[in-house]
């Protein structure tokens, strides 16, 4: 057996370790969907004006936010992972990566905020020019670079779904030994990771039928997987890593 985990194995282990604990998680939960809410959601009122410098300033705004929503996204990581290892976690934990001392967090955030916006551009691009023009032939071109650029961007992130973890687990690490270590440790786990993430869809829409109330279960749930899926990754690099070094 090569000691990886299904998925089934993975939300078993993610049930077990959230037995119990949801009175605690539930409302870091609820805090971070509020506060990424409200960092994607800046650019709102300026984004409706028809000002050229209102247009722009939207934009800068709305990459802040992104940037803010996904360095909060790395506390989130930071929560679970002590919640999985046994360790102390609160609500405070969520702002980890607001930290003056170590940037990191907020370098891979741009990172992933810049690939995520220049891939969906084009499709973005044509279509304004679509809801400008009003020609029916260029919707479809739309939705196709719509399509590709979001696929890219899956495959990207993918490669990248590790590095907050590890940025926890090896905060010796400089930013490009994270995203390189995050790649190798997906080698041959990125459908793996896709599979699980399709898995939860049907999960959020009951959640999201029952008045939104089942998603205070399901999203703890689902980013508890995910956590495990990381650990289990490592433990078997880390098997490998020293059963290589036993037999050298």
């Amino acid at each position: 057996m090569n000691g990886y985990r299904s998925s089934e194995e993975l939300k078993c282990d993610a049930r077990a370790n959230l037995l119990g604990r949801y009175a605690r998680v539930v409302p870091v939960h609820l805090l971070y969907l509020f506060a990424s809410a409200t960092f994607t959601s800046l650019s709102a009122n300026i984004s409706s004006k028809k000002y050229a410098l209102a247009f722009f300033l939207a934009i800068a705004i709305h990459v802040i936010g992104l940037v803010l929503a996904n360095v909060l996204h790395f506390g989130l990581c930071c929560y679970y992972m002590n919640l999985s290892c046994g360790y102390f976690c609160s609500f405070i934990d969520l702002f980890k990566g607001f930290s003056f001392k170590d940037d990191r967090a907020v370098r891979i955030a741009l990172k992933l905020t810049i690939t995520a916006l220049v891939c969906e551009l084009p499709g973005t691009i044509m279509f304004s020019l679509y809801r400008s023009t009003k020609n029916a032939f260029i919707l479809p071109l739309a939705a196709l670079l719509l399509c590709i650029g979001l696929t890219i961007y899956c495959i990207y992130y993918l490669g990248m779904s590790q590095c907050y973890y590890l940025l926890l687990d090896f905060p010796q690490k400089s930013v490009e030994e994270i995203i390189d270590l995050s790649r190798w440790l997906m080698r041959g786990q990125r459908f793996k990771l896709f599979y699980i993430h399709m898995s939860f869809i049907p999960v959020y829409i009951i959640g999201a039928l029952s008045c939104g109330l089942g998603l205070i279960w399901a999203l703890p749930y689902a980013e508890e997987t995910f956590t495990c899926f990381h650990l289990n990754l490592t433990s078997v690099a880390a098997s490998g890593e020293t059963n290589g070094s036993e037999g050298s």
